[in-house]
């Protein structure tokens, strides 16, 4: 089997509120504990609403910066959310005002440190504009990457945002020596050290990350494709064949005239090959659909077994350019003990309903958006 069961930890969204969230002035919602189909036409509101639930997990919008989610003319948001966590419910408040920080606050505690929050409700969303993980720039998939490892790390999280800082820093005092034409070695080791130090860690984390998550692609790819194909993922990283403190020295002179730090951890990325050829060059639309499926349903099986727990599926419009027999593989995926609590958006009811009847399904709840 691909997925592996597991039982004890309970997880899911029973309640929700929204208010000045997105196109929402305000609205409520109950889900079921099992499935739950949002409906309707386009352009009602069915991924602001299911943003709104990622949202509540992670304490960010997946789709849009903080400045624009506010609806409308409004200068702030508010969600409240009723989470059941091992049968302990938690009400988890985030507010939102413009030119102020965003208050998380978890049953009226308020919570100061993004680190304790992130990864306590897991949640993985699967969106059509994430084929760009597949077509788009390095960034793209190194974000996915982090993602994935914040859910369930919370040092790497700090560390990341550490070398993302030191990083800053590094490369504004080698613009400032070019512009000033000094250099000062002592100083800039300062930040060799801090920056050597935390990039080896996320390295080393995400090679970590990678044994284990790629052979779950590939089981779940070979899965949906009845072994038809067979795909290789490359992890392409500076660090393969040399320490960080190497790096950073080997490339002194080139950061110098470059005005930043032209190799590390931030340059990595993921090469994704069926039949060793680039997937984003060669893959139809379906195959590529695919294979973002896989790397998803992947990020959710791994999560799930680092933190003993199912986390939230949130499916935003996914079955677009599949055929009917994987996307039948796919219900039965998701309709599985292997899962928790799923989200699925659609705009066809009707076939929203055959599917129900096809798969006996008990435990779902259809949430018909009409007009707000």
């Amino acid at each position: 089997m691909y997925l592996c069961g597991m039982s004890g930890a309970v997880f899911h969204i029973t309640q929700l509120k929204l208010t000045n969230f997105k196109n929402y002035s305000f609205a409520a919602f109950e889900f079921a504990e099992k499935l739950n189909f949002i409906v309707g036409d386009n352009g009602i509101g069915k991924t602001n609403l299911l943003d709104a639930v990622y949202y509540s997990c992670l304490t960010k919008s997946y789709l849009s910066p903080d400045l624009i989610v506010p609806n409308f003319e409004n200068n702030y948001f508010r969600l409240e959310s009723n989470i059941l966590l091992n049968n302990d419910n938690q009400l988890v408040e985030i507010k939102y005002l413009k030119q102020e920080k965003k208050e998380v606050l978890v049953n009226k505690v308020k919570i100061e440190k993004q680190a304790e929050f992130i990864g306590k409700f897991p949640c993985v969303i699967i969106t059509p504009d994430d084929n760009q993980l597949i077509l788009g720039g390095s960034e793209l998939r190194r974000k996915f990457m982090d993602a994935s490892i914040c859910q369930f790390s919370t040092e790497y999280l700090t560390q990341l945002v550490t070398y993302n800082k030191i990083l800053i820093q590094r490369n504004a005092l080698l613009k400032s020596f070019y512009e000033q034409k000094n250099f000062n070695k002592q100083l800039l080791e300062v930040y060799n050290q801090r920056l050597v130090s935390s990039g080896q860690f996320i390295y080393d984390t995400r090679k970590s990350f990678l044994e284990k998550f790629i052979p779950i692609v590939k089981n779940i790819y070979k899965k949906i494709f009845d072994g038809q194909e067979q795909i290789n993922i490359t992890y392409d990283s500076c660090l393969l064949d040399k320490t960080f403190e190497q790096l950073i020295q080997e490339n002194l002179e080139q950061d110098r005239w470059a005005q930043r730090t032209t190799k590390g951890i931030h340059t990595d990325d993921l090469e994704f090959e069926p039949h060793h050829f680039p997937v984003k060059k060669i893959g139809s639309q379906g195959q590529q659909k695919t294979f973002l499926l896989s790397l998803k349903l992947a990020q959710y099986e791994l999560l799930k077994q680092e933190k003993q727990l199912k986390p939230l599926l949130l499916l935003d419009d996914i079955f677009d350019k599949l055929d009917a027999g994987r996307i039948q593989k796919i219900f039965a995926f998701i309709h599985s003990d292997n899962f928790g609590q799923v989200f699925i958006t659609d705009t066809n009811e009707a076939a929203i309903q055959t599917f129900i009847e096809q798969n006996n399904i008990t435990q779902y709840k259809i949430i018909q958006l009409g007009t707000l």
